[in-house]
């Protein structure tokens, strides 16, 4: 997965830290518990976001962390809370239809070679997503439609950012709209969702524009005249419409965490990519 939704974690409280901790580590136990060991490998800390705002927004009462072992290093010490439940089954479904849908993106991206790696791991993460398919029929459902239509705009060539990052941005806003808690809070959800999925479509572009330009694959911002500034602009203006929706939720928890996520987190993610290139 991505991995560009993620906490600024100078400026966490340690407390909040080892809760967004708690949160990641039991996601990566959901994922095990219910499509194999292997699909723990399907973690990301965008999926790890969705958690942390559903909590904040169905859950009454904090989650209470156990401490336990990480199965990949058992010297490291974990902290999970129950899994059992609809945020963790959504959520593990979704991070497996989403990979499965990234490396089957991968395999048509790639020459023959360059695509080996995908098709050789791709039987494995085709039986997790069936599974996670029939598990959560309507998440497939969602990111499918928008897989079609990602893939004709992609074949068009599209020059557009707005236009191109569309179908990721109304999945994820679709998906953000099926936990709303109430009716009248359906619009506020799916914009949220869109904004955020905007960002990452579009600054995952940004990343990638070297290694896309090499391998002469697609990239929005390839050959389409923006400058690095612009495209910085453009990713900011989703940041900036994100933090002016942030103040229109009441959280029940995780108010800090998510602030620093959306207020500090995804801006300092943009930094980076800014610095590295």
């Amino acid at each position: 997965m991505l991995g560009y939704v993620k906490p600024l974690k100078p400026e966490l409280k340690i407390k909040d830290y080892e809760a967004y901790r708690g949160y990641y580590c039991s996601l990566c136990k959901a994922l095990g518990k219910k499509y194999g060991i292997l699909s723990r490998l399907f973690l990301s800390y965008d999926v790890t976001f969705f958690v942390v705002f559903l909590y904040a927004q169905i859950s009454n009462t904090k989650p209470c962390f156990r401490n336990g072992r990480c199965p990949f290093n058992p010297l490291k010490k974990c902290s999970y809370t129950d899994v059992k439940t609809d945020i963790y089954d959504f959520a593990a479904a979704f991070s497996v239809i989403m990979s499965y849908y990234k490396i089957k993106d991968n395999i048509l991206d790639a020459s023959f070679f360059k695509g080996f790696k995908f098709r050789i791991i791709y039987p494995f993460v085709y039986f997790r997503y069936k599974k996670a398919k029939r598990n959560i029929p309507v998440i497939d459902e969602i990111i499918g439609k928008s897989i079609v239509e990602q893939i004709k705009l992609e074949s068009e060539g599209c020059s557009i950012s707005d236009k191109a990052a569309d179908p990721s941005a109304k999945a994820l806003g679709e998906c953000f709209r099926l936990y709303s808690d109430k009716k009248e809070n359906e619009s506020l959800f799916y914009r949220f969702g869109y904004c955020l999925g905007r960002y990452v479509y579009l600054i995952d572009a940004f990343d990638d524009m070297k290694k896309d330009s090499k391998n002469k694959c697609y990239n929005v911002f390839i050959n389409n005249g923006y400058s690095d500034e612009q495209i910085a602009e453009s990713i900011r203006m989703s940041i900036n419409e994100l933090v002016e929706n942030l103040d229109r939720f009441e959280f029940n928890l995780n108010k800090d965490i998510i602030s620093n996520i959306i207020k500090q987190g995804l801006d300092a993610q943009l930094c980076l990519i800014i610095k590295r290139r």
